[in-house]
């Protein structure tokens, strides 16, 4: 077993891995604040049973709390992306070492699952919407802000406006003022998503696969016909691939 681990700006997921099989057999997800992290209700027993750990994180405090965390239940040391275990995908984009971690992980992820140019929409904290080319090299994208970070913006930048949580509204036109934040925070997303990704994917030479991913991607992507297909752990794939290819590298 593998424990994989993913630790973004609002949420921490761990997934297990059957390494034979390279499936995720369970999952677990917390906020990433360190009063949350108890919420990884994982078996230490599980844990235990597990071979090695390896984390990527866009997130340097909720990286220190989670490693506490998992060294009063786990005997080893996880190996960290890229610092330990490097991410062997070709990036031809400026300043490397300014992409987040999440970014190349989920790109290389992607390119394993169709193998020709793909964009990936992460609904996160962040939206995130990057080109993997029909090589497999990661050339770049497009960052916006997601919906929580936009609704807190609107509420602390005005006077009168609520905090408001977003789903997808009855109907676009708000009776009163919390239907139409929520209206025009759901449509508007979903605006900037479709736009953006359409221009990315003009921009390219063929058709490119587009694949959603994130928190947010299951409440947004079925409105959104130029997503293909969604994969809630997309990221944690990457993870899995990149320690894969660790363990291969070690074999030679």
């Amino acid at each position: 077993m593998l424990i994989a681990v993913d630790i973004g700006n609002t949420n921490i997921h761990l997934g297990l891995f059957d390494l034979d099989s390279k499936r995720l057999v369970n999952h677990f997800m917390a906020s990433s604040s360190s009063t949350h992290l108890e919420s990884l209700s994982v078996d230490p027993s599980i844990l235990q049973g597990a071979s090695d750990c390896i984390l990527a994180s866009v997130n340097p405090k909720a990286e220190n709390a989670f490693c506490n965390w998992l060294n009063s239940r786990w005997d080893g040391n996880p190996l960290k992306i890229p610092s330990d275990v490097p991410i062997h995908i070709p990036i031809l984009a400026k300043n490397p070492e300014e992409i987040g971690v999440d970014r190349l992980l989920n790109a290389l992820a992607a390119f394993q699952r169709t193998g020709t140019t793909t964009i990936v929409v992460d609904v996160g904290t962040a939206v995130t919407i990057d080109v993997v080319s029909k090589k497999g090299e990661f050339l770049g994208g497009a960052i916006a802000p997601g919906l929580k970070p936009l609704m807190e913006a609107l509420h602390m930048r005005t006077a009168l406006l609520p905090k408001v949580s977003v789903q997808k509204p009855r109907r676009t036109v708000g009776k009163d003022t919390n239907e139409a934040v929520k209206s025009g925070l759901y449509w508007g997303m979903i605006g900037i998503i479709e736009k953006i990704t359409k221009k990315l994917s003009e921009e390219q030479g063929d058709k490119p696969v587009v694949l959603a991913t994130g928190g947010d991607a299951g409440l947004l992507a079925n409105e959104i016909q130029i997503i293909d297909k969604t994969v809630p752990h997309l990221t944690l794939e990457g993870i899995l691939t990149v320690y894969s290819e660790h363990l291969s590298s070690k074999d030679i």
